[in-house]
């Protein structure tokens, strides 16, 4: 059993206990939500988990309070489902998932072979404050942050409605999910220092205008921010108190790498999509 030291609680992934508030849970928490895996059929539809091992969206669940699960996070989902959300409101749902994926990080084995190992050993989290946990709470006002939110939403409209898809980069803290005749892409917690870069900025315009092949697109944005993350170290200056943390103005440029085509072209590959360069 992991414990995290908290600045709200003493959090213990235990699987009898709320992977949000560590109460005694009653429920078990959709790490995809219900709403969807009803509206794409998705309960018996496989996903891959980080050890390459497959599960179904039915069995990706996770402990959690009756208040959390049903009075809580069930209002974020409805205006999720409905739409009528803000950047904010999707950067918590989207900490919440990548919260839960990474709880059932602490139980899946890495190696069958080897049932010590789990995968929280082998991909550990490089979030040494705890942010995405102390996120958690910000729905309900007891953790607050500045900016707000902390990290990089980004959103795109489509004309037709589309596939269910997600992606869930651990590194990064981020996600890319299709609900349909939306896609969202989100990094939680880079203090918003893809929504200050001025090429990744004029990347997200010009792919949000451009109709004829927008799923490829957000998926190439999706690449571009990822290789983004590899080239550039930035610190950032953080303040955090026991219920807020606070970006103390810009990020500083630490180190940069020269650029890595191939990185780009592999992601993209993983992604399946082709990456044609046009700068060879």
């Amino acid at each position: 059993m992991s414990i995290v030291r908290s600045d709200l609680i003493n959090f213990e992934f235990d699987n009898n206990k709320c992977f949000i508030c560590g109460e005694k849970s009653e429920t078990r928490e959709h790490t995809i939500p219900k709403w969807l895996q009803k509206k794409f059929n998705l309960w018996d539809q496989k996903i891959e988990i980080p050890n390459l091992t497959h599960t179904t969206y039915r069995k990706l669940v996770v402990p959690c309070c009756k208040k959390c699960n049903n009075e809580i996070y069930s209002t974020l989902e409805n205006k999720i489902k409905s739409k009528n959300c803000s950047d904010k409101d999707i950067w918590m749902w989207a900490n919440k998932i990548h919260a839960a994926l990474r709880f059932k990080d602490h139980f899946y084995n890495f190696e069958r072979e080897n049932p010590g190992v789990k995968i929280i050993d082998i991909f550990g989290s490089n979030d040494v404050l705890e942010k995405s946990r102390n996120f958690l709470h910000c729905l309900t006002g007891k953790y607050f942050t500045e900016p707000d939110p902390f990290g990089s939403v980004f959103i795109f409209e489509l004309e037709e409605e589309t596939e269910f898809n997600l992606i869930h980069i651990i590194q990064t803290s981020s996600i890319y999910i299709c609900t349909g005749d939306r896609i969202y892409i989100i990094f939680i917690r880079d203090g918003q220092t893809l929504k200050h870069d001025l090429n990744i900025m004029a990347l997200y315009e010009k792919i949000k205008n451009d109709n004829l092949n927008k799923i490829g697109g957000t998926l190439f944005f999706y690449a571009q921010c990822i290789a983004y993350y590899d080239r550039y170290t930035y610190s950032i200056p953080l303040m955090q108190t026991s219920n807020s943390i606070v970006k103390l103005g810009r990020a500083t440029l630490r180190s940069e790498k020269p650029e890595n085509k191939e990185l780009l072209r592999n992601i993209c590959n993983r992604f399946g999509v082709t990456w044609i360069d046009e700068n060879p």
